[in-house]
């Protein structure tokens, strides 16, 4: 029988956007019977919205969306992640009298609420021993917060590292390393994985496939990625970006969970998520024999 996978796309992950490009999911869902349409997501943080109204089936993002998915009771499961990314972190003014986190207490922080940098502002404050309410949190792009910091506008940026122009006027008070693993997560809807074990099964080993190939041709991966993410990122910036982050992908295991679970539970403290909850209940656990290293 004929059927349907429809995956998001958005620019915030290079692995899904390269593989939207290269025909390889579309050879082996086609050799199961199906057909592959891709969905492009303007903000990679909404892809568990498209997931929840099955406008999509299978999605990608960094680790605080399916955290909040989750908790809202979108019914989705998680089957694979990405190493540890070490990039970016919180940044402030060079001539600003902020010298740690706890200095923020009061202040204005800008962000992409609700993106992976969530958890890592989240988990700072947690550390310092502030919360959510002790700081001024705002939703701006990277563009926006850039601005807004060297103008004076803004006491802190929480950026995953795209500081670009006036880079020198900025320095890092916390960096992500330190803080959070920051993976890339892939999820898919609970009842299309329940019912197509063997298209997860595809998805995942046509991005370790897709990762493989961006490791090792980082120019032409570039190229892809400069024609089709829409972005602020040039070839040059892209090839970059690329050889700074790990690529490959693993099925979630226990570090995953536990690492998620953190997030999660400051989540909750402070007033973030409408309840508590249980990662372990939203994990794919069909085996996808993926061998680690890309």
């Amino acid at each position: 029988m004929t059927f349907v996978l429809r995956v998001g796309v958005h620019a915030n992950n290079p692995s899904l956007l390269v593989l939207s490009q290269n025909g390889l999911l579309e050879q082996r869902i086609a050799a199961r019977g199906g057909r592959v349409e891709w969905l492009k997501i303007a903000a990679g943080a909404r892809t568990v919205e498209y997931v929840g109204a099955n406008l999509i089936q299978v999605g990608g993002t960094g680790l605080t969306p399916p955290i909040a998915a989750q908790a809202k009771g979108v019914p989705i499961v998680t089957f694979a992640a990405s190493e540890a990314r070490a990039v970016g972190g919180i940044y402030v003014r060079k001539d600003s009298n902020v010298k740690t986190i706890a200095d923020l207490a009061g202040k204005t922080v800008s962000l992409a609420v609700g993106s992976w940098l969530q958890a890592l502002l989240a988990t700072a404050l947690d550390r310092a021993g502030l919360s959510w309410n002790d700081i001024i949190p705002l939703d701006l792009t990277e563009p926006e917060s850039r601005q807004a910091l060297l103008a004076g506008d803004i006491d802190a940026w929480v950026s995953g590292g795209g500081l670009r122009g006036g880079a020198d006027e900025i320095r890092a008070i916390a960096n992500t390393g330190d803080l959070v693993t920051n993976p890339s997560v892939f999820f898919a809807r609970r009842d299309f994985a329940e019912a197509y074990p063997d298209t997860i099964a595809d998805v995942a080993s046509a991005l370790q496939d897709t990762d493989r190939w961006i490791a090792q041709h980082p120019k032409e991966a570039a190229a892809v990625l400069a024609r089709v993410a829409g972005g602020p990122l040039d070839i040059g910036e892209w090839e970059t970006h690329i050889a700074q982050r790990p690529w490959g992908i693993h099925q979630v295991d226990d570090r995953f969970i536990t690492e998620q679970q953190k997030a999660a539970d400051i989540f909750f403290r402070f007033g973030l998520l409408p309840r508590k909850i249980d990662i372990r209940d939203a994990i794919y656990r069909h085996p996808l024999n993926l061998d680690r290293a890309a």
